[in-house]
């Protein structure tokens, strides 16, 4: 499973929609704008299952990942190959690789995934990962230690502003302002199987440990406010911590 995801969740841009987490039908073939949006879509979908696998769902989560990345390639492309080398690191989706990979250690934030594909940084392409649109949220660790402590390690934050993009009713501009800080927090930890319990003074979290990647579902995650507190924008966001 090493590297698998961050093939696809930290470089790939994906336009979002719903889709089941069984492998895909219909026909994606000819390359047309309609059936590639909806190849990627459904590709981003089944990605985020497949972050959140665990062993029982693993074979039929990475078959419908496999499906759709290769239903992807087929409607458009796949100019630099990125797409291929996700399908090739799936290999035959045996769970022979979905090994618990040892909790203890540093695991580094690699994926902001929201339900929505958003252009951030407004360059004109959306991302469902929205650590690709904005330079925050760089370094920021979790160290797991032998005797049950854990420290959550923070470097920066963000702030988003948004406003009606100019001429539309339903497309938004992003201001997205980072502040450094320094800030760490120490908590306990246990794990039961797949799941890793994080307790610090707000309570307990459960994660998910799936190979090397470690996610959690925060929901309302994201929150973007207009000045004028008219325009609200927010999104549950799955978190994406990967081993070191």
């Amino acid at each position: 499973m090493k590297k698998i995801l961050t093939v696809l969740l930290c470089s790939a841009i994906f336009v979002f929609t719903s889709c089941d987490d069984e492998p895909l039908e219909g026909d994606f073939v000819g390359g047309g704008e309609t059936s590639c949006a909806t190849a990627i879509a459904n590709t981003a979908q089944a990605a985020i299952n497949f972050s959140a696998v665990n062993v029982d769902t693993y074979t039929q989560l990475c078959i419908a990942y496999r499906n759709a990345l290769e239903a992807q390639i087929l409607a458009c492309g796949d100019d630099d190959g990125s797409l291929q080398l996700a399908v090739n690191a799936l290999g035959d989706c045996t769970d022979e690789n979905q090994q618990a990979t040892d909790i203890e250690g540093t695991w580094l934030l690699t994926a902001w995934l929201g339900e929505n594909p958003i252009d951030l940084n407004n360059d004109g392409v959306e991302s469902a990962n929205f650590l690709d649109e904005m330079d925050c949220y760089t370094n920021e660790t979790i160290v797991f230690s032998n005797d049950g402590t854990v420290i959550v390690m923070s470097t920066s934050y963000a702030e988003f502003d948004v406003s009606i993009e100019v001429g539309t009713t339903n497309s938004y501009d992003y201001i997205v302002n980072c502040i450094d800080e320094i800030e760490n927090n120490d908590a306990t930890w246990t794990q039961s199987g797949n799941t890793v319990s994080i307790t610090d003074a707000d309570g307990t979290s459960e994660w998910t440990l799936n190979g090397n990647q470690l996610s959690i579902v925060v929901p309302s995650g994201f929150f973007a406010i207009s000045e004028d507190a008219t325009i609200t924008v927010t999104e549950d966001l799955t978190f994406v911590y990967t081993k070191q």
